[in-house]
């Protein structure tokens, strides 16, 4: 058998640093560190059939397990980046619990960690564990001297990476190359020698790597516990990526204001309010146009002429709803005309679900199912003002029927089944309450008006939780790790993780500017002419992104390769609360990144 080399330069980590500032602040850093220098632990890839490193869809059971270590430490790098179980040689063997099995296209990945004072010998019967017939595709990991490579059955598994010192930079570095968040160095390869290469997934790395001093991102500390001290928001997450590594990952505060609230966490997530037009709805829109699935120059009525019927409506162009330059009223507060004397009407709620009461709206309040049909009746008996910019939530609500009446799929099915989980985000969805554990879920406002019990894991927008909870304005719920992997597909220009979403010509015609007086894209928004805006001034004039009514922002800066993500619930406990604007603390905290870099 003919043996190729794979050398690659390896990487550390530090995990798990946490600080206490003060009685009530709380601030968590749980950033991976990913160090360039070149070390003599190197990785090998001996094996890799039919390119199986890196992964690609991850829309699969991977399972990992571990041989000779009192841990599975690789367990904890891998998961990074999607849902990875670690089970026992004996689970394997015979698998009793749920997600343990697998089947053609998962994965499983064995590490061997033998102790440098143990012989071969006591490992002999554990590696057992690779000749068992299987259907998923086997990656062995081995940790230890060449020697111990002749008792890998090579024509039994798919992949082998091989490391003579199991360390937490060459451990870091596996998981990091298993997933091609790293590829390897050709300068350091031999022209016989099999290279990998990255697929667009973010790696977790550090200032230091990023050649940016240690104390320059200080101030962002000081801003976001500033905004905390001064009842801006109880809590925040804080994420920086640079050049395709995230480089800066904190948590500042806690969940609410209450004594006992939980602390933010990285995998908390937040209601990401209208960041959901571009996190799922532009994604979308970019998806079909790329398989010629959509035009967005075409007219509401060419897909959706059930719904506008022969009103104006039908010829607005999707290009004209995702700019907001429509002609649509800004909103309209579709709850109001629900209830009486403030109360929900008992004609259109019920405590309890039924077949005919089943929106789920919130905590023991279902509205009637067909009400959905009152609201868009509601946006058509509208008048439509010019084709001028003004910033419309309804747009949305149309752009949504148009996608679902061409997938045949409802929107939340379609993104999550054909996007998040192919990608492997763990952390995004709409309807968190049916995945998460409610309290990985920051709430949002105490509701005295409508639904009158405090926002925690339904969407805070009032119209969009009359939908069901998911609308193509708001609905969607991330951390920030994931959502700079949706703002990193972006700037891959849809080419991320093997998949090929869109292409870089869609991308660069929705990222630009769109109409005359109109700074937006389609579904993003863009820096003012003369800088600022929504984004610091420092911003390229092609940077891109979106903010969130509950007080969140996410921007991309395809010049600087910069990706910037804040997450926060200022809506608690009252949505009147608008210091973290009048505070400048998003654009301020982003003009500390660009400082950083020396860019002016």
């Amino acid at each position: 058998m003919r043996i190729t080399l794979l050398f690659l330069g390896c990487i550390t980590y530090a995990l798990g640093i946490t600080a206490q500032t003060g009685s009530s602040v709380h601030l968590e850093n749980d950033t991976i560190l990913i160090d360039s220098v070149q070390q003599d632990n190197n990785l090998y890839v001996i094996k890799n059939d039919s390119d199986l490193i890196p992964f690609g869809r991850l829309n699969r059971k991977i399972n990992t397990l571990s041989i000779g270590a009192d841990k599975n430490v690789l367990w904890e790098d891998l998961k990074l980046f999607t849902d990875v179980d670690s089970i026992t040689p004996k689970s394997l063997s015979s698998p009793k619990k749920e997600g343990q099995a697998l089947d053609f296209n998962d994965v499983l990945i064995v590490s061997f960690h033998p102790k440098p004072t143990d012989s071969i010998q006591k490992y002999l019967n554990d590696l057992k564990i690779l000749n068992r017939s299987h259907k998923e595709f086997v990656v062995a990991v081995v940790y230890g001297p060449a020697s111990y490579l002749e008792y890998i059955p090579m024509q039994n598994i798919d992949a082998l990476v091989h490391c003579k010192f199991a360390t937490q930079k060459t451990i870091s570095a596996t998981a990091h190359l298993l997933f091609g968040a790293i590829g390897t160095n050709p300068e350091l390869t031999s022209k016989e020698s099999m290279q990998t290469k990255s697929n667009g997934r973010l790696s977790f790395s550090s200032l230091k790597d990023a050649k940016i001093p240690s104390g320059s991102f200080n101030r962002i500390d000081e801003i976001a516990l500033n905004g905390i001290s001064e009842g801006a928001f109880p809590g925040c997450q804080v994420l920086v990526a640079i050049k395709d590594s995230i480089v800066y990952r904190k948590s500042y505060g806690t969940h609410t204001y209450d004594i006992n609230s939980k602390k933010v966490k990285n995998d908390d997530l937040y209601d990401i309010a209208s960041i959901t037009k571009i996190a799922a709805s532009t994604m979308i829109a970019m998806y079909l146009e790329y398989r010629g699935m959509l035009d967005i120059d075409d007219s509401l009525g060419k897909y959706i002429q059930n719904v506008t019927g022969d009103t104006d409506f039908s010829k607005i162009k999707i290009r004209e709803m995702m700019a907001h330059q429509s002609g649509l009223k800004s909103w309209i507060p579709f709850y109001l005309k629900t209830m009486s004397e403030g109360q929900l009407k008992k004609s259109l709620y019920r405590s309890v679900p039924d077949s005919i009461y089943n929106l789920k709206v919130a905590d023991d309040i279902y509205l009637k199912t067909d009400y959905e049909q009152t609201m868009y009746d509601r946006i058509l008996n509208t008048s439509l003002g010019s084709k001028k910019y003004k910033y419309s939530d309804l747009c949305y609500y149309f752009t949504q029927k148009v996608f679902e009446s061409i997938l045949q799929k409802k929107q939340e099915d379609f993104v999550h089944e054909m996007i998040y989980e192919p990608l492997g985000f763990q952390n995004i969805r709409y309807l968190p309450l049916d995945y998460f554990d409610k309290g990985r879920i920051v709430p949002t406002e105490l509701d005295s008006n409508f639904r009158k019990q405090l926002i925690h894991g339904y969407v805070h927008d009032p119209g969009a939780a009359m939908l069901g909870g998911v609308g193509g304005h708001a609905g969607v719920f991330s951390n920030a790790t994931d959502l700079a992997s949706i703002m990193q597909v972006f700037l891959k220009n849809g080419d991320y993780g093997g998949q090929t979403l869109f292409n870089e010509e869609i991308r660069k015609d929705f990222t630009r500017k769109q109409y005359d007086k109109n700074r937006r894209g389609a579904g993003f928004d863009r820096p003012r002419d003369n800088g600022g805006g929504t984004c610091d001034y420092l911003a390229s004039a092609t940077s891109f992104g979106h903010s969130g009514f509950t007080g969140t922002l996410a921007w991309a800066d395809p010049e600087h390769d910069i990706i910037f993500v804040f997450l926060s619930n200022r809506v608690h406990p009252d949505q009147g609360n608008w210091k973290i604007r009048d505070m400048n603390i998003r654009t301020d905290i982003q003009h500390v990144i660009y400082q950083a870099l020396g860019i002016k």
